[in-house]
């Protein structure tokens, strides 16, 4: 494990683990770097996993995104992340909020640095276009959007209040979205079920271990930040490197048609699509997903 100061002076954690051909790998919402272990672990002996817990979440819950732009912050935290470790040439990946901080950070620096590159679950946008249904929760933005204003307007209004000193309805308001959104991820109803239960039943547990509160607003900015967008598609077509999009099916994050929208600016682009997965594709779908991607870390 590693503390790596980032430009601003603050802290990212960043697990450490394998030896050989350089790899970083960014998580989703809600999630964190070591939650990659399961997947890169056959792999050390021949790779070197760089796995940041970005801002907000996880060992680096503390540091600060108030006031920023979250997916640029992301970008430049990556940066610093490979200038750290002095890496070039690095395989490349992200799921979700990771995809998207990827895709800014070809959007800001390119991939001169990257020798090849893996997008798991997001389109080159958060918003709709005009008269689409492109962007983010598909067909519910709008009443999801809607409901994190609600959250960012009680934010505001208490100010830097603690998560346990909330009034316990507007406490219980952010704990069921949060459990409504990482629900989402995931395609079969029993396990959605299970998300919005443990959260009920285990909120002080999970919020301990899983995703603390010390700082519960700054899960907010980065609900923000999904709803301003960042349209990354002029700078797809500077993505020259081996590039696999990795879709779920039955993903209620983005259709099918949005993520392949990605491919038309990078032709060369490898399709792979998991059929009975939804958004965590690595939940649904283990044993492909595991296959597949143990096949793009040692394709060409």
């Amino acid at each position: 494990m590693s503390s790596v100061t980032l430009r601003d002076g603050e802290k990212l954690h960043v697990t450490c683990v394998g030896k050989g051909r350089p790899v970083v790998l960014l998580h989703g919402f809600g999630s964190r770097g070591a939650h990659w272990l399961h997947n890169v672990l056959p792999y050390t002996r021949k790779f070197r996993f760089y796995l940041p817990d970005l801002r907000g979440f996880g060992h680096s819950h503390g540091a600060n995104l108030d006031g920023l732009d979250v997916f640029a912050t992301y970008a430049n935290d990556l940066e610093d992340v490979l200038n750290h470790f002095e890496l070039d040439q690095v395989v490349l990946g992200g799921i979700s909020t990771g995809a998207y901080s990827c895709l800014t950070y070809n959007q800001l620096y390119g991939f001169s640095r990257v020798s090849k590159y893996l997008n798991i679950e997001h389109g080159p946008d958060s918003s709709h276009g005009e008269g689409q249904f492109n962007g983010i929760f598909r067909e519910q933005q709008a009443e999801l959007f809607a409901v994190f204003q609600d959250l960012l307007s009680l934010a505001q209004h208490h100010g830097p209040i603690a998560y346990w000193e909330l009034p316990a309805e507007h406490r219980i308001q952010f704990r069921d979205t949060v459990a409504r959104v990482l629900g989402r991820a995931l395609h079969k109803g029993f396990a959605r079920q299970v998300v919005l239960l443990a959260s009920r039943l285990a909120e002080p547990l999970l919020t301990r271990h899983f995703m603390p509160v010390e700082k519960w607003q700054t899960y907010l900015n980065v609900m923000q930040a999904f709803m301003n967008g960042r349209d990354t598609r002029t700078a797809l077509t500077n993505i020259k490197v081996p590039t696999t999009l990795m879709i779920g099916r039955q993903s209620r994050f983005f259709s099918v048609e949005t993520q392949l929208e990605i491919a038309q600016y990078v032709p060369h682009a490898e399709i792979v699509i998991f059929e009975q997965a939804g958004h965590a594709v690595m939940v649904d779908q283990p044993i492909a997903f595991q296959r597949e991607f143990g096949r793009f870390l040692f394709k060409a």
